[in-house]
């Protein structure tokens, strides 16, 4: 038991040395432009990826809060690139001295205990913590098309093609971080005998190219 508890003791310090991100680890995301149609994005994420999206529409100062689960393959991913930056250990700057404030600013914060940190930048070389970026934004971006497309197929049904078209967009763009993500609200809209035939017909195809796997994500393999 002692040589056991010992190994153990080595493992830990182990992984100690090496930066690892434990699974006990909750980060933060923010994306603000005032210019933009949604001016901001904001993101809470425990580390049972049980998470929370808040944002801004138009001209609106009414937030919309809405309720998501990760994937595990993406919560993964994030903790991966966390470790890899050596998120909580560096106080590496990671903005460019090239200034892209225009496209707007992003905030991400990791924290682990008592230990918390938040980095603050408009454009950045660093290959990780761009695709931490990407992976928040299309986190955002998959679950406001969500809320639309359930809230077009309830009260707007005529705006529901469009709403598919900027889906299927989004999808060929690599913008959604979980492309399968789709297939539930999808599904509801393509066997929904209440929307125009030619809405569902389109549900079907996004549903097919996703099966297929068709589009692709921020989301890089580990």
């Amino acid at each position: 038991m002692l040589i056991a508890a010992r190994a153990g003791d080595r493992a830990a310090a182990q992984n100690g040395e090496a930066g690892t991100i434990p699974a006990g680890v909750s980060f933060a995301y923010k994306f603000e432009n005032a210019r933009f149609h949604i001016p901001l994005m904001e993101i809470d994420l425990p580390a049972d990826g049980s998470g929370e999206l808040r944002f801004k529409r138009g001209e609106s100062d009414e937030m919309v809060d809405l309720k998501f689960k990760l994937m595990p393959a993406t919560l993964a991913r994030v903790r991966q690139l966390c470790q890899a930056a050596k998120f909580l250990t560096t106080d590496a700057d990671y903005q460019d001295k090239k200034d892209f404030s225009h496209l707007g600013w992003i905030s991400i914060s990791a924290r682990q205990g008592e230990r918390s940190r938040t980095i603050r930048f408009n454009y950045t070389l660093n290959t990780e913590i761009r695709e931490l970026a990407d992976i928040f934004r299309g986190i955002a971006t998959q679950e406001i098309h969500v809320f639309d497309m359930e809230t077009a197929q309830q009260y707007q049904p005529l705006d529901l093609p469009g709403r598919l078209e900027a889906v299927e967009n989004d999808l060929r763009l690599e913008r959604l971080a979980e492309p399968e993500r789709m297939l539930a609200p999808l599904r509801l809209i393509a066997g929904d005998d209440t929307q125009a035939l030619i809405a569902r017909n389109h549900a079907n195809r996004i549903i097919e190219g996703i099966k297929k796997g068709k589009f692709k994500g921020p989301v890089k393999k580990q």
